[in-house]
């Protein structure tokens, strides 16, 4: 734990020394991951599906808002069903669309969330999507949570009606339409989103030792169970190895997201009470771990110079002494011709 403090502490500070560098950086990762998830996941334009495109819409997204970043991703989708079905890219750029101006509406903060959501579900760690959102944020973050795992199904139902029909009619997009509402799978992710969630936010307000672990390790139990119970009675189709595999991935990535983003020392709780002229205060303050690090500087001398050195010095030592023994017979030879 020591030393995973002590690499926090050295990260910490060099996110303060470059902060620009590592913005940047986290705008190149998550749009490459988006552009590369949606080319793997559609992939009907063979133009934009090579690595070096996405390479380099992430470096596109380093210059641009996260609302631009959405904007080409949404683009992106319709261009590569358009090389399947005119009506089909229509009829999905407007639902985009009207997403898209929902998103801007009530949660322009939490355009990342959106695309994070998409990913994470697109690569399996789905469990640790709602702790994580329990833990960071406000309740208002449900909104961009929904909508990303909406937009996963929403690609996956795209996919299905794709590969299972011919037709390149309006009768398409009502069959797009009638799947994705009816995808019972997609209604239970977002509600077990919802609930996870709420129990995270709910239990790392507590006022309690240990809330932000208690609720991290609360929220996968739950997750768990809520995903068993839902491929129990058939409403989510869950291979049970991988799934607890990419579980026990996720459970480790937000343990070290939440060490590094805010890691509490307990052993110096304080509980303060004081007044002013119209409240009485009882205050809990717990102290953060930290580990102070000092710099180092080394100073390195060169063997052959500093034997050179001490050999200069004791030459000089050396006419010194003579130099006095000179001056010495000098008055003595004074003293006697006097």
């Amino acid at each position: 734990m020591t030393g995973l403090l002590v690499f926090r502490e050295y990260i910490q500070k060099l996110y303060r020394n470059h902060d620009t560098v590592f913005r940047l950086l986290f705008r190149f990762v998550i749009g490459f991951l988006t552009f590369f998830s949606i080319n793997r996941m559609l992939g009907y334009q063979t133009v934009l599906t090579p690595l070096p495109v996405s390479v380099v819409m992430g470096a596109f997204s380093m210059l641009f808002s996260v609302e631009v970043l959405l904007f080409f991703a949404a683009a992106f989708v319709v261009i590569h069903i358009f090389n399947v079905s005119t009506v089909l890219a229509v009829s999905v750029a407007i639902i985009l669309l009207i997403v898209y101006l929902l998103y801007i509406q009530f949660a322009p903060k939490y355009g990342y969330v959106i695309l994070l959501v998409t990913v994470a579900y697109s690569l399996g760690l789905s469990s640790g999507v709602p702790v994580l959102l329990g833990l960071i944020a406000e309740p208002v973050i449900l909104l961009p949570g929904v909508i990303g795992v909406g937009l996963y199904y929403f690609l996956n139902t795209l996919l299905s009606v794709v590969a299972s029909s011919t037709d390149d009619t309006l009768n398409l997009f009502q069959l797009l339409v009638d799947q994705f509402l009816g995808d019972t799978e997609m209604i239970t992710q977002v509600v077990i989103l919802l609930c996870v969630t709420v129990l995270v936010y709910a239990i790392r307000n507590l006022k309690v030792n240990y809330s932000f672990e208690s609720a991290i390790a609360i929220g996968f139990v739950c997750y768990t169970i809520l995903c068993l119970l839902a491929n129990y009675y058939q409403l989510m189709r869950i291979p049970m190895g991988m799934f607890l595999v990419k579980t026990l991935i996720a459970f480790v990535i937000v343990s070290v997201i939440q060490i590094f983003r805010l890691s509490l020392n307990y052993a110096g709780v304080e509980n303060l009470q004081f007044e002013d002229e119209e409240y009485y205060y009882y205050v809990r303050a717990v102290p953060k771990n930290s580990i102070a690090t000092r710099d180092k500087s080394v100073k390195r001398f060169n063997a052959h110079l500093f034997s050179d050195r001490v050999t200069y010095l004791k030459e000089d030592e050396l006419q010194k002494v003579q130099e006095a023994i000179t001056g010495e017979g000098e008055e003595k030879e004074d003293s006697w011709s006097k």
